[in-house]
């Protein structure tokens, strides 16, 4: 069984950081610090809100006693944007949900949107949906964009 102490000594190490690292994040003393690590001192939930934000891992992980170190599963929506070492990737389905939100937003503010960013080449604004039917490199209902398709020669 992996207590939470061990796993955050663990991530300690991993990432290169210092105990008052974890102190400040924690808002506890170093010696507090040093006691969690040491598994001495009780962690709180305020502590473990302080983890998940700290090391931009999702809760399930400190609650899993099964595991030492997380997988990519456990890494936190934040964590991709702040560009850590623990940073992870967006799963797929919220990715492309994500996407179709944008463009949909983006649509609804075409001319707003082109004029706040003149230099979206061609390809870009194929891409956001924003080419009307019609157009040269139109994105009409035919023609969605070369995403995943292979080149013609």
């Amino acid at each position: 069984m992996v207590l939470i102490h061990e796993k955050i000594s663990a991530l300690l190490e991993q990432t290169r950081l210092k105990k008052r690292d974890l102190a400040r994040a924690l808002g506890v003393s170093p010696q507090t610090a040093t006691d969690i690590c040491k598994g001495r001192s009780a962690i709180t939930l305020p502590h473990l809100r302080n983890l998940v934000a700290f090391f931009e891992l999702r809760a399930d992980f400190w609650l899993d006693d099964s595991r030492l170190l997380p997988s990519e599963a456990d890494r936190s929506m934040n964590a991709k944007a702040s560009g850590t070492p623990l940073a992870g990737s967006v799963p797929v389905d919220y990715a492309d949900r994500l996407l179709q939100r944008l463009r949909s937003f983006v649509r609804q503010h075409r001319a707003e949107f082109l004029a706040a960013h003149p230099d979206l080449s061609v390809e870009e604004q194929r891409w956001l949906g924003l080419l009307e039917d019609g157009s040269p490199q139109g994105y009409g209902a035919g023609n969605q964009g070369t995403v995943g398709r292979i080149a013609e020669t």
